[in-house]
């Protein structure tokens, strides 16, 4: 746990050995938990509830929530240095930012431009929809998408996207195509609104999408949905 403490466990206090693609590298196990939770939702629509939900079991969902919420979601706070000032110009920016904050058709077209892949630190993402989709299905008392961290599944913190501004709203980074990026949950929450020059990494714009065969598992939605709708029915 960082919380509370002057220096990260994971990040280390000597910051010529920090990242300078991302705030903070998710660990392996975070990929190896994507792998699984993909196989659950192939055995879900294939109409084995019972199978996916061993698969899902082994996910090591609360492992990838904790990182997110003891380390992911608290790097910048590490990195940044002066952030007491920082944050009074920014509330003063942000109070002024003629953007709208995100627009969900935007965010699409960001995550389809960069194949569900975040651009910082690289790993895949899980279309938010998916794992709303997947809740409806086997009950929350399984799969919770509630917003509080501490109740909702751990996958649902580690493996989700949102498009990052990576100029920051915070400071009058608009919401621009040009200006947005595919970020896991640890990356875009880890910035928290400070700029890459402040963080000390590199604009992933330098670094062109990765396109492949990656969809967020979007692929799996109509399947997903149409039993959604065939267990609401039968309840």
């Amino acid at each position: 746990m960082c919380r509370g403490k002057t220096s990260c466990d994971v990040l280390g206090i000597d910051s010529s050995k920090w990242s300078k693609t991302s705030c903070l590298q998710v660990p392996k196990f975070f990929e190896e938990a994507l792998e699984t939770f993909s196989l659950a939702i192939r055995e879900l629509v294939s109409g084995d509830q019972k199978k996916s939900l061993e698969l899902l079991s082994q996910c090591k969902s609360e492992l990838v929530g904790n990182f997110f919420i003891e380390h992911g979601q608290q790097s910048a706070y590490f990195r940044v240095r002066d952030k007491k000032q920082i944050d009074v110009l920014n509330k003063a920016a942000k109070s002024f930012n003629p953007s709208p904050r995100l627009l969900p058709k935007v965010e699409k077209l960001v995550f389809l431009r960069d194949s569900y892949r975040c651009r910082y630190c690289g790993l895949r993402i899980i279309s938010k929809e998916v794992f709303a989709e997947y809740s409806r299905i086997v009950g929350r008392e399984f799969f919770s998408v509630e917003r509080e961290n501490s109740k909702r599944n751990g996958l649902t913190l580690g493996l989700r996207g949102v498009a990052d501004h990576v100029e920051p709203f915070a400071s009058g980074g608009l919401t621009e195509i040009e200006n947005l990026v595919t970020s896991c949950y640890s990356c875009n929450f880890g910035k928290a609104g400070y700029s890459l020059e402040q963080l000390g990494i590199e604009d992933p714009r330098l670094r062109p999408p990765v396109n492949d065969d990656w969809h967020g598992l979007t692929e799996y939605l109509p399947k997903l949905k149409k039993l959604s709708i065939s267990n609401s029915k039968s309840v």
